[in-house]
C-alpha cells in the first residue's frame, strides 16, 4: 500500500512539474509579446467599434502627445470626436471596417495632445469571438506628418514651376506678337529699297545695305517665329495641318531653298535619291521645317569643301527615315542630350564660331513628336554628324 502511495505521490509530483513547464514557455512567449508592443515604434491599439480605447501602447501615447499610454486612455474616451480634425474620418474608418473587415493606409489628419494636428496612417482588423461576434478593432498607427509636408512642399513647388512657365510662355508668346509687326515693316522696306520700286537709289552701297537690313530681320523673324512654336507647343496649341505628302518633292524643295546659301558658304549639297516613290500623312509646312532647320545646322557647322547630304528611306517595319548627314566639327555623344536642350550651345571653342540661339533642334524634336516621330543624332568630333527624324510607319504611303 504504502509503495502504491509513494507511487501516485510521485506521479503527482512529475504531473505537477510537468504543468509549470507547460506554462513557462507560455509565460515567456507572452512576455516577448509584450516586450515587443511596449517597445515598438509604431502606435499599437485595440478600441470599440464604437470609438473607445481599450488598448494603447506607449508609441501611440507619444504619436497623440501623452506621457503615458494610461494618461491616453484617461483623456481620449470618443475618437470620432476628440482625435479627428474631421469627426466624418472616423465614420469612413468604421464603414471599410463593416465592408472589409479590415483597412491599411487610413490617412488622416488628427490633434494631439496640445492642440497641434498632424497626419496618421491606420492600419486595422477586427477581433471576432468563434462564434463570429465582433469583439474589438486592433492595429498599429504611423505618424506620416513629415511626409506629407514633403508631399505639399512638392506639390507647391510643381505648382510654381507649372505657373511660372505659362507665365514664360505667355511672355514669349506677347513678345513674339509684338515685335513681329515692326520686324515685318522693316523687312518690307528693305525690299522696296533692295528691289528700287521707286527708282534707282544711285549709290550700289545703299542696295548692299538695304540687303543687310532685310537678312537680319529675316533672321531675327526667324527667331521669334521658332520661339512662338515653342510656346504654342508647350501649351498644346499647335495643331498639325495634315495632308498626303510626296517624299521624292519635299526633299527637292528643301534642297532649292537652301542651295544658294550652301554654295555661298562652299558647301557641297548632295540629295540621295529615294529607291521607292513614297507619300507621307504630315503637316507639309512643320514638315518643310523640320528639314529646313536640320539643313541650315548642317551647312553651318560644316567647313567650305566639305558636304552635307539629304536622303530618306524605308525602314523594315515601314517607318520612314528622313536623315541630314554632314562633314562638320561633329560633337561628343555625351554632348547631344544639352544640344537637344532650348537655348543651349555645346560649350568648346570650335562652337564659339557659330551663332545661334540654340532653339533649331528642340523645335524640330517637337515637331517631330507631334507627327508622333522621333529625331536622334549619331555625331563624332570632328567627323561630322548625322540628324534622322523616324515616322511611324502608318504615316507612310505607297505612291504606287
Amino acid at each position: 500500500m504504502a509503495s502504491s502511495k509513494v507511487t501516485a505521490g510521485i506521479a503527482i509530483a512529475g504531473g505537477a512539474a510537468a504543468s509549470i513547464e507547460s506554462r513557462e514557455p507560455a509565460a515567456d512567449q507572452a512576455h516577448l509579446y509584450r516586450g515587443i508592443v511596449e517597445n515598438a515604434i509604431w502606435g499599437i491599439f485595440q478600441t470599440t467599434p464604437d470609438g473607445h480605447y481599450l488598448t494603447a501602447n506607449p508609441a501611440l501615447a507619444r504619436i497623440y502627445g501623452y506621457d503615458t499610454s494610461a494618461a491616453l486612455l484617461a483623456a481620449i474616451t470618443d475618437i470620432g470626436r476628440q482625435l479627428y480634425v474631421d469627426p466624418r474620418r472616423r465614420d469612413d474608418f468604421v464603414r471599410q471596417m463593416r465592408e472589409n473587415g479590415a483597412v491599411a493606409g487610413f490617412e488622416s489628419q488628427v490633434y494631439r495632445r496640445d492642440g497641434t494636428v498632424i497626419w496618421i496612417s491606420e492600419s486595422c482588423r477586427e477581433v471576432r469571438s468563434r462564434s463570429g461576434a465582433l469583439l474589438h478593432y486592433e492595429g498599429t498607427v504611423e505618424d506620416i506628418s513629415r511626409r506629407k509636408r514633403a508631399e505639399e512642399d512638392l506639390r507647391a513647388a510643381k505648382d510654381q514651376a507649372e505657373q511660372a512657365s505659362r507665365a514664360k510662355s505667355a511672355f514669349l508668346a506677347n513678345m513674339s506678337h509684338e515685335l513681329r509687326t515692326p520686324l515685318n515693316a522693316v523687312i518690307g522696306f528693305a525690299e522696296i529699297f533692295d528691289m528700287e520700286l521707286f527708282g534707282p537709289m544711285g549709290d550700289s552701297r545703299y542696295r548692299d545695305y538695304a540687303r543687310d537690313i532685310r537678312a537680319s530681320g529675316q533672321h531675327l523673324l526667324d527667331i521669334i517665329n521658332n520661339i512662338l512654336d515653342l510656346t504654342k507647343i508647350e501649351a498644346g496649341h499647335l495643331r498639325l495641318e495634315e495632308q498626303d505628302l510626296d517624299v521624292e518633292n519635299l526633299l527637292a524643295l528643301c534642297e532649292r531653298i537652301v542651295g544658294d546659301g550652301a554654295q555661298k558658304q562652299g558647301v557641297r549639297l548632295e540629295r540621295r535619291p529615294l529607291a521607292a516613290a513614297l507619300s507621307l500623312r504630315a503637316d507639309p509646312t512643320r514638315l518643310k521645317q523640320i528639314l529646313l532647320n536640320l539643313l541650315s545646322n548642317a551647312i553651318k557647322f560644316t567647313p567650305r569643301g566639305q558636304s552635307v547630304t539629304l536622303g530618306a528611306s524605308q525602314e523594315p517595319d515601314g517607318a520612314l527615315c528622313l536623315e541630314v548627314a554632314d562633314q562638320g566639327i561633329g560633337m561628343r555623344p555625351e554632348d547631344i542630350p544639352t544640344a537637344m536642350l532650348p537655348f543651349q550651345q555645346i560649350d568648346g571653342a570650335w562652337d564659339r564660331r557659330y551663332e545661334g540661339t540654340g532653339l533649331g533642334l528642340t523645335l524640330t524634336n517637337s515637331l517631330a513628336e507631334l507627327h508622333g516621330g522621333t529625331l536622334s543624332l549619331n555625331s563624332v568630333p570632328g567627323r561630322g554628324t548625322t540628324a534622322i527624324v523616324q515616322f511611324p510607319a502608318w504615316r507612310v504611303l505607297s505612291s504606287d
